[in-house]
């Protein structure tokens, strides 16, 4: 008898339970976003896979020397051309973010080290801002995949928005622009069909347009991260 009372009392508190609100996760109301501000690409890369690689073995290695020294070239030609993308993504992002009614400061003075500039220690990051949102590019370049006659730009970047002093982000996603790109997915934007270049002649030969492209694909990478983070927090 006890047995069957202790039973039907357990089956009481179950029932009680699962129908008790689950437990919201932490949401923090977020009024003032202080951002890390994205640097400029310290590398650009330029690369080239070829399908008679995948055929000729002997192909494979004459196609990485040659793609090795025209990515030089190509890398040492924009890197001379000091195309400001990190100031361009930075300052996109903190426009669209006040446009939402966000404060938003730019941090300065942040601590890098030499050999990681966006490794930051997000520990020492001092601000009285709501939340902290750190944005940096991840490749910035030219890819022809498999498949394809094209050299395509490709714009990668990663926003990561945090509040000091948590383990857990409240956002933390790549948006790809250009080659990389899947469509259907909110982190993919699609680059301009203009943006294509058959040969390595005719790369460099276009590094004006090239500059552009990568400027036109992080202002839309700017307007997607700001996008996604509003959706994450309001």
């Amino acid at each position: 008898m006890f047995r069957l009372m202790f039973s039907i009392a357990a089956l009481l508190v179950t029932s009680s339970c699962a129908h008790q609100p689950k437990p919201v996760a932490y949401k923090p109301d977020i009024k003032s976003i202080a951002i890390i501000p994205a640097t400029d690409p310290t590398a650009y890369t330029l690369e080239n896979v070829s399908a008679v690689q995948f055929v000729i073995p002997l192909a494979a290695t004459v196609n990485y020397m040659d793609s090795k020294e025209k990515a030089k070239q190509f890398n040492a030609k924009m890197l001379a051309r000091q195309v400001s993308l990190g100031p361009i993504f930075t300052e996109a992002v903190a426009g669209s973010l006040r446009s939402y009614g966000y404060q938003v400061q730019i941090l300065e003075g942040i601590s890098r080290p030499p050999d990681d500039i966006d490794d930051v220690d997000y520990e020492k990051v001092s601000t009285t801002a709501d939340a902290v949102l750190h944005l940096r590019f991840k490749e910035v370049g030219l890819f022809s995949p498999r498949g394809s006659v094209n050299y395509l730009p490709r714009v990668n970047a990663n926003g990561t928005l945090f509040v000091i002093g948590r383990q857990d982000s409240l956002y933390d996603e790549d948006i790809y622009y250009g080659v990389d790109a899947r469509k259907g997915n909110a982190w993919a934007i699609d680059s301009d069909e203009k943006f294509a270049y058959r040969t390595f002649e005719a790369v460099m030969a276009n590094l004006d347009e090239i500059s552009n492209a990568f400027e036109v694909g992080t202002r839309e990478v700017s307007r997607r991260v700001s996008e996604r983070v509003r959706e994450s927090i309001k």
